[in-house]
């Protein structure tokens, strides 16, 4: 006689257990660990509760799920509402939201906003940013770094900031030094506004660690307190230099993005450092001579080359001028832009 098959005695209950243990998420059978645990200690759901650091009515809440619905019932349920808002918005506005993204894709809601305004079609800026995030209009880089601009505004100088002491404004920014073969050199400038007085040095990278070192150098070497500090938004000004800004209570403004106007001062030096000190050969691939190149120009442009802005006194002159004499009202300087 052939045996073909057969069914062996609680197989059937095996199987279905192990199709409900595949159902089961890891957070369930957790819960399962944790009722098996209080089973085995006579049901002492206080017991339970204080030996798995959990709450007692929580114990008692998986008591009642598998007894009310099984062991699926301990599945973590979906906590979406039953009941979920639905847009509102006409199917026309939606679509002429679309088609004015996908002409201008660089404009933001709000000048969208407008044009429907012009269309006759009135809706917030709210809802048009809805449709366009839903639709996969909004690209999430731009709007990730424009949502921390929001919420982190850059300090930006008041119009008509009047500067009137040595220190009352410090303007910072980098040079490329371009060397043969590709290779660069970041000058560091420091500039005081009023009495063009300069810190010069010279770093192998404008890492924000280098501009927090050239910040400390500039406290070291003017002879007055910073009192204000103006950059653009490089790198070498962010993180540590930024942090180094803040721990010394010195105001930190920056430039608006590519306004180097607002920079006018550094700007300026920078030009003349192109044409009297690096056009008439003093540039070195060599960083410990470069560095030591643009120490004696620092010190020439601080004590030997006559300003006219200064009436043609150097930086230093013109500083002891201000500290042995009163102020003309012509050497105050207001910044507009």
């Amino acid at each position: 006689m052939t045996i073909y098959g057969s069914i062996l005695p609680g197989a059937m209950a095996i199987a279905r257990s192990s199709f409900l243990t595949d159902k089961l998420t890891e957070r369930a059978k957790f819960k399962i660990k944790v009722l098996d645990w209080c089973r085995d200690h006579d049901n002492n759901m206080s017991l339970t509760a204080r030996h798995f650091g959990l709450g007692r009515a929580t114990v008692q809440r998986w008591v009642k799920q598998l007894k009310r619905c099984g062991i699926i019932g301990l599945n973590e349920k979906s906590k979406r509402p039953k009941r979920t808002r639905t847009p509102i918005t006409s199917s026309n506005t939606v679509l002429r939201i679309i088609q004015l993204r996908k002409k201008y894709p660089a404009w933001s809601k709000y000048k969208i906003k407008v044009l429907l305004k012009q269309e006759g079609i009135i809706t917030s800026e709210s809802t048009i940013g809805r449709i366009l995030k839903r639709r996969g209009l909004i690209n999430k880089k731009v709007s990730i770094k424009r949502r921390r601009a929001a919420l982190s505004p850059k300090a930006r100088f008041p119009k008509g900031l009047s500067i009137s002491g040595p220190g009352d404004m410090i303007q910072i920014d980098t040079k490329y030094i371009m060397l043969t073969g590709g290779k660069k050199y970041y000058q560091f400038t420091a500039i005081d506004v009023l009495t063009k007085k300069r810190v010069l040095r010279v770093f192998s990278s404008q890492s924000s660690r280098n501009g927090a070192k050239f910040l400390e150098e500039c406290m070291l070497s003017y002879p007055f307190v910073i009192k204000k500090i103006q950059t653009d938004n490089g790198a070498p000004f962010m993180k540590e230099f930024d942090r180094l800004c803040r721990e010394k209570n010195i105001p930190h403004y920056w430039t608006h993005p590519r306004s180097p106007k607002e920079n006018t001062y550094v700007e300026i030096s920078h030009g003349a450092d192109q044409r009297e000190f690096y056009q008439q050969g003093n540039m070195s691939s060599i960083l410990v001579t470069m560095q030591k190149r643009v120490k004696e120009w620092e010190y020439i442009w601080n004590n030997v080359r006559p300003h006219q802005a200064l009436g043609y006194l150097t930086p230093n002159q013109y500083f002891w001028k201000l500290k042995t004499s009163n102020l003309a009202t012509k050497d105050v300087i207001i910044l507009q832009t």
